[in-house]
């Protein structure tokens, strides 16, 4: 096949606009060539001999729940074993890929471990073509600004972005690290961009930090605000667009370093993440299985990419995000899936048996008067037994023994266990600037 016939400009949006049997064949063909590229890995090709699965056998995307899958433990494992060869991932040799125009980016994860992540400039141009996908979706038109609050190296997200930039036009403006929150303001007040890039709490972050500095961020022309990293609520939402001043001006986007690293993102609707589907195949499995989960039902998010060729982290990626979908059209006349991320999977941890996600604490909290954004889940091992913290910031004139109490009582009610509530002066908690760290697990780690 030609060139052309991968090209996500051409064939992969014209597939997604049309019917769902035509978008699965589009998938089912594309799957072959990637078939053949994921067994020419040396990582792969052992997985397939270990398991006695025969890489020919899939030329269909439902025939995916058949196939040895990854996570992001394995794909750390591997990378530990081989760090030069990334984990024994790529497709083709370091040096046919280097020769072709490459690139290498990192992430710090939600584990803070790195992945180490290399790409030809073919393959990173899928993703940049999405951000410009997305950027558009904001409400960005050429010429406007666009800030990107994230660091390049350890966000492969923000490359989509900077590079999406280039086919807008769009003034890029970087705004990651070593730029801090004060700087970023400077930033806003001097280039004024209209869309800005950030995760949900660092929007609360910002934005609040601009309320105490008399800036409302709609004044300096901020129209849209692309958030991801993180799942929020809509309790979220609404305090951020108040804050920004950007009423239904926020989109929430989604996407993993191992698979491109931008998936989906909202339209005007705020409905439901719309899916690229002529990129990557988006399955939602029965959690902890290797079955189909049924449309509105509670299912792990898996993909496999079909328009990346170098590094194959993105095969049957088991992402332990918790998510429904639709195949049901949207309002604004998109027919691609649409998904819901409920929770990350890995923002759960288990204590005295109940599973608790630090997303669940945060919607608790939300309604609540007097209590911060900020806080910190901490789990200590006592006499061999489960103790777990809440520490929260308070408002200084609230009544600190009634926000212990209430929220003590509306968490039991939620989970049937009995936490321990740390009320803090406000400014306690470190400020949120990339994806929230909401648990420190103290117990000690079995060998």
């Amino acid at each position: 096949m030609s060139k052309m016939d991968y090209d996500p400009r051409v064939s992969a949006r014209a597939a997604e606009s049309g019917s769902r049997e035509a978008l699965v064949a589009y998938q089912a063909e594309h799957l072959q060539r990637t078939m053949k590229l994921v067994a020419a890995s040396p990582y792969w090709n052992a997985r397939f001999k270990e398991t006695g699965f025969d890489p020919a056998s899939i030329t269909h995307p439902d025939e995916l729940y058949a196939a040895p899958t990854l996570d992001k433990h394995q794909y750390a494992a591997a990378l530990a074993d081989s760090p030069q060869t990334y984990g024994g991932l790529m497709t083709m040799p370091i040096q046919t890929v280097n020769e072709a125009g490459s690139i290498i980016y990192r992430t710090t994860g939600t584990s803070g471990k790195q992945g180490n992540f290399l790409n030809t400039m073919e393959g990173f141009d899928v993703f940049s073509l999405q951000g410009h996908e997305l950027i558009k979706e904001a409400g960005g038109k050429p010429g406007d600004a666009i800030l990107i609050s994230w660091p390049l190296f350890f966000w492969a997200a923000s490359w989509g972005f900077y590079h999406g930039c280039r086919m807008g036009p769009y003034l890029a403006v970087p705004g990651g690290a070593p730029a801090d929150t004060r700087m970023r303001l400077d930033l806003i007040r001097q280039y004024r961009p209209s869309i800005i890039v950030a995760t949900p709490n660092y929007a609360v972050t910002l934005g609040r930090e601009a309320r105490a500095n008399d800036m409302v961020l709609s004044d300096f022309g901020v129209r849209g605000l692309l958030m991801g990293g993180e799942t929020f609520g809509e309790s979220k939402r609404k305090l951020i667009e108040e804050l920004w001043g950007i009423p239904g001006g926020t989109r929430n986007f989604y996407g993993i370093t191992e698979g491109g690293p931008l998936f989906a993102g909202e339209c005007e609707y705020q409905d439901g993440l719309h899916l690229f589907e002529g990129d990557t195949i988006h399955q939602f499995w029965k959690p902890g299985t290797n079955e189909p989960a049924a449309p509105g039902e509670q299912a792990e998010h898996v993909f496999t990419s079909i328009s990346q060729t170098a590094m194959a982290t993105w095969f049957n990626f088991r992402t332990r995000d918790g998510a429904t979908y639709t195949d049901e059209p949207c309002k604004c006349g998109r027919s691609t899936r649409r998904m819901w991320i409920s929770e990350r999977l890995d923002d759960m941890v288990k204590v005295k048996g109940i599973n608790v996600f630090a997303s669940g604490v945060e919607d608790l909290l939300a309604p609540m008067e007097g209590v911060g954004g900020e806080f910190k889940l901490v789990i200590d091992s006592v006499d061999s037994r489960d103790v777990l913290t809440l520490q929260v910031e308070v408002d200084p004139d609230r009544d600190t023994a009634a926000v212990n109490a209430g929220i003590r009582d509306a968490m039991t009610t939620a989970w049937g266990i009995n936490f321990d509530v740390e009320c803090l002066a406000p400014e306690t908690l470190a400020r949120t600037e990339g994806k929230a760290r909401r648990w420190r697990d103290n117990r000690p780690k079995d060998d």
